[in-house]
């Protein structure tokens, strides 16, 4: 605990050692992403005797104060502590570094270095990184199926696209993978789908510091009592791990002298002088937290959209020796303008033979940046960037809806393309019958014969295929394969969904002739209540006609389900 303590605050500290005669300037953040990147050790020797604060740093870490670090003879390696992650603590340590702007006077006797995360990066990257030698992105993994990578279902409203692609996600992913769903709409914009700085609460260095009994710790160093009372209060917390070492975190905070024991109880022959000497001595190089600090802050940090987090998901896994598939779905696609939201990553979606984007693109400046800090390593190495072969790309779209933004072709090339007819996979339905209208105009009327009549008939009046009603028009849960039709529920969602879309859009300038059995064909309320009382006779007679007085009154489960 004391050590997870002491290394939170010293995480702003900055240390300098030479290299060939160049002075190299670094801090811990950048010992962690070296050991992250590579498996091999990070030397902070340099070609001089160390001084000020990597003398001191050297120091902590021979003995032991970083749990996420070992230290021999010069060289650093991560501890294999199961308990420890630190490429979490990276991030957490990077996250705070970026917000803070303490300036360390103490390098040496007379240089100022600012402390915040960029100023140690853009020294030490080329010292401490050896991109050359770290394989951080690997797009080709073998990975093999039958699916298309980028892949457009389109058909009618009804025909199944979201329930086909459902369908083929379970069978991608059978064998492990992810898979995220986004909806476009009119909008939707690059920075939504691939990603942009956006104002968050970050947490403060407190949080930095993970557990409830370090937060404790760290109360009472901030508590205005004397030296004496806070290692009186603290005795029992430490006496059974560090109890050497907490005159050291209590000689970072105060200078007063104070009684130690030892571990039964008794007096300390000695004062600690040495330990608490040690606390005084560090202290110019660590950032010392105060009750003044907010709990919180607010900062721009980068938030990627649904097309990054598959990306990062993607490249992740394909460093292991069993890549996964990772699918971005996108629904209604053409809702919003695809040129403008896919940006610079159209280019991408031209795939090579090995189902690896054919041509590179050069990232921004933020991506960079976030890509290293999710990957690990240098951001230039992220440069460049491709779409690796694990990660899949399908949409459904509807050129028929109102309000949809064209596609150039160069975009469509970049696609495959499948299209579901309007009478694909009907045999689920058939059979399905419901009782509609009321009296005279009482019928049993078989759905799937009645949205085959409307589309006849809409076909008359040249209306184009993609704007016909589906099998799936209405959902499942109101059409149920097993169960008979609810007549209640049937005749709500009939009104609000297909009589509506006839209405408004399919047949909008053809009501008067669809809806010739209404008395009042002008308002939809006036369509809707006729519809209650006489069923399919509000519309033309080559729909109503396919109903006579004579069919069946029995069937009112159907034999279509399976």
């Amino acid at each position: 605990m004391l050590k997870s303590v002491l290394t939170a605050l010293s995480e702003t500290a900055v240390f300098k050692l030479d290299d060939s005669g160049q002075d190299v300037i670094f801090n811990q953040d950048s010992i962690y992403r070296k050991l992250l990147a590579t498996t091999e050790p990070v030397d902070i020797n340099g070609d001089k005797e160390a001084k000020g604060s990597l003398r001191v740093l050297k120091t902590s870490l021979n003995d032991g104060t970083n749990p996420y670090l070992n230290y021999s003879r010069g060289t650093v390696t991560s501890t294999n502590d199961p308990d420890l992650n630190l490429a979490d603590y990276q991030k957490r340590v990077s996250t705070f570094l970026s917000l803070s702007t303490t300036k360390i006077v103490g390098i040496d006797e007379y240089e100022e270095v600012e402390s915040g995360a960029d100023a140690a990066h853009e020294s030490n990257d080329d010292y401490l990184t050896d991109s050359s030698n770290a394989e951080l992105i690997k797009y080709k993994t073998g990975y093999q199926t039958d699916f298309h990578h980028n892949r457009i279902i389109f058909g009618a409203p009804g025909t199944g696209k979201s329930y086909t692609l459902n369908r083929d996600k379970e069978t991608l992913l059978k064998n492990g993978g992810e898979y995220e769903r986004v909806t476009f709409h009119p909008d939707y914009s690059y920075a939504n789908f691939v990603g942009t700085y956006k104002p968050t609460m970050v947490d403060s260095v407190k949080n930095l510091i993970g557990s409830k009994d370090e937060r404790d710790v760290l109360t009472v160093l901030l508590d205005d009592k004397t030296a004496q009372e806070k290692y009186d209060l603290l005795y029992e917390k430490f006496k059974d791990g560090d109890l050497t070492r907490l005159p050291l975190l209590l000689g970072l905070y105060s200078d007063d002298k104070f009684k130690t024991k030892k571990k039964d109880g008794s007096d300390a022959s000695g004062d600690n002088s040495v330990e608490r000497n040690h606390g005084r001595a560090i202290r110019p190089y660590v950032n010392l937290i105060s009750n003044k600090q907010p709990a919180s802050e607010i900062a721009y940090e980068y938030v990627p959209g649904p097309f990054m987090r598959t990306y990062v998901k993607a490249l992740k896994n394909a460093q292991s020796d069993s890549p996964k598939p990772f699918l971005l779905i996108v629904e209604e696609i053409n809702r919003a303008n695809v040129a403008a939201v896919f940006g610079d990553i159209f280019q991408l979606l031209d795939r090579d033979e090995d189902n690896v984007s054919e041509y590179a693109i050069q990232t921004s400046e933020d991506i960079k940046k976030y890509l290293a800090k999710e990957l690990g390593g240098n951001p230039q190495e992220y440069s460049e960037i491709k779409i690796p072969d694990n990660m899949f790309i399908w949409a459904t779209m509807n050129s028929a809806d109102q309000g949809v933004f064209p596609m150039d072709t160069a975009f469509k090339r970049r696609w495959d393309f499948t299209y579901l007819g309007i009478d694909d996979s009907e045999e689920k339905i058939v059979g399905k019958t419901v009782e509609l209208g009321k009296g005279a105009n009482k019928r049993i009327v078989e759905w799937n014969e009645l949205r085959k009549a409307i589309n006849t008939e809409l076909l008359l009046y040249k209306v184009n295929e993609d704007k016909l009603l589906g099998p799936y028009f209405l959902s499942k849960k109101i059409v149920p394969e097993t169960e008979p039709i609810d007549p209640t529920k049937f005749i709500a969602t009939f009104k609000s969904k297909v009589i509506m879309y006839l209405f408004d859009d399919a047949a909008k300038q053809k009501r008067q002739t669809l809806f010739d059995g209404c008395n009042d064909k002008t308002t939809y309320s006036s369509i809707c209540k006729e519809f209650e009382e006489k069923g399919v006779f509000i519309f033309a007679k080559n729909i109503s006609n396919k109903f006579p007085a004579t069919a069946p009154t029995n069937n009112l489960t159907g034999d279509g389900a399976e």
